[in-house]
């Protein structure tokens, strides 16, 4: 066994056609996997696709919506839970896309709620109690709910999105 020489002449033909068929295959399979992920990254119907393709608008989804969406809420709700707010103001809020403009909060801009989603505002069954009461020490804040729904509907690009706040502020206990 020690007179034995280790001579290694390199790969034999079939090894070298097994490994190069080995090569193949897993570069098939990841491309297979890449192409499968790669549909979760783009829009999930065919208007998005055709809307994007036709003009110089970013694509939409509802990820960015909602982030959109709850960035504009907080401006609002900082605006609306503050004491010189009348609550009867708030009650009279309707409905719109253009809170900036329409509820007179010049806090947020005007494309702060995708052209997509109205957004409305409504009291709780726990209603505020006036400001006299309030300072008083005898009356409760009062819980409101901020929301956004889609106009053409719930679908999977597009579902509403809420936020529970009280207000006046001052008299909130967290």
């Amino acid at each position: 066994m020690k007179n034995k020489k280790k001579f290694n002449g390199g790969m034999t033909i079939p090894e070298l056609v097994l490994a190069i068929f080995m090569l193949i295959a897993f570069t098939g399979f990841t491309v297979m996997i890449v192409q499968y992920t790669s549909k979760f990254f783009q829009p999930l119907n065919e208007e998005a696709k055709e809307e994007y393709i036709s003009s110089d608008k970013e694509l939409r989804d509802v990820l960015n919506d909602h982030a959109q969406i709850n960035y504009a809420f907080d401006s609002i709700i900082q605006i609306l839970s503050e004491p010189g707010i009348n609550k009867n103001f708030i009650l009279s809020l309707e409905c719109t896309t253009l809170p900036s403009l329409d509820w007179n909060i010049p806090s947020i801009d005007t494309k702060a709620i995708p052209k997509s989603y109205k957004i409305c505002i409504k009291p709780s069954s726990l209603s505020e109690s006036n400001y006299s009461e309030l300072s008083n020490g005898d009356g409760k804040p009062g819980i409101y709910i901020l929301y956004a729904t889609p106009e053409s509907g719930i679908s999977v690009n597009a579902t509403p999105v809420r936020r529970i706040f009280c207000r006046p502020k001052p008299f909130c206990k967290l």
